[in-house]
């Protein structure tokens, strides 16, 4: 009997097993984004797919948003300055 474990294409470290309903919600969701022309919002949109396709980790995918939502709540914050 052989075991697939897949690993993160970021980090390289084994996936865990993540319910597969989380991920069909998560891959609507990213179906469903409405199209932006920030280069953040298409970022989050690219890493929503390779979540729920199972391609990155959970802690990469929670990092990189993090990451990706902090950059755009600093570019508005400098675009709303006088």
């Amino acid at each position: 009997m052989c075991i697939n474990i897949k690993n993160c294409s970021i980090c390289n470290e084994p996936i865990e097993d993540i319910n597969r309903a989380l991920l069909r919600k998560i891959r609507k969701g990213a179906m469903n984004f409405p199209g932006s022309k920030k280069e953040e919002m298409k970022k989050i949109h690219a890493l929503a797919f390779k979540f729920s396709n199972e391609k990155i980790c959970e802690y990469c995918y929670l990092r990189e948003m993090a990451r990706l939502t902090t950059i755009m709540r600093i570019k508005a914050m400098e675009s709303s300055k006088p």
